[in-house]
């Protein structure tokens, strides 16, 4: 893993959000084309990391803005990229009686489709069914489907 991951540090200063994207496009490519690595256990190994990335980032967030505002700090440049504190303030509205219904009602309609969508894929196939007052046939519909394929990893 240490010929694919970059060791903290490593990633020039310079490069901005889209030339590491494009970086790790290029690795990405010369990985999958030099047919040496087993892209499964590289892939799950990636995913680790990615959850370790979060996790420390996560627990170095609280204490990091406590040292910028320590130091009356509200933007902090290295080289290409910059660090803004930020402020922002979160409304409750939930003392609007309105608002509390809205609310209600989103949560009743959302309910409502999920047992819908569970109802429609109980019972998606096409049926003839013939009106007996009326004689006519009438066919039900089934649901289009597209399948896709993705990869989930359990850690």
């Amino acid at each position: 893993m240490s010929k694919i991951v970059r060791q903290l540090g490593s990633l020039e200063w310079h490069l901005h959000k889209k030339d590491i994207e494009a970086l790790a496009e290029e690795n990405a490519r010369s990985i999958v084309k030099s047919g040496k690595y087993d892209l499964l256990r590289v892939y799950i190994e990636l995913k680790r990391y990615e959850t370790y990335l979060k996790s420390l980032i996560g627990h170095l967030k609280n204490p990091t803005l406590e040292k910028a505002i320590e130091k009356g700090m509200k933007n902090i440049n290295y080289d290409a990229s910059t660090l803004t504190i930020s402020k922002r303030t979160k409304i409750d509205f939930s003392v609007d009686e309105q608002w509390t219904k809205l609310k209600s009602q989103i949560e009743k309609l959302t309910k409502e489709k999920k047992e819908r969508e569970k109802f429609l894929k109980e019972h998606n196939q096409t049926k003839t069914i013939v009106d007996e007052a009326t004689g006519e046939v009438k066919e039900e519909f089934e649901l289009p489907q597209e399948v896709l394929f993705g990869l989930r990893v359990k850690l």
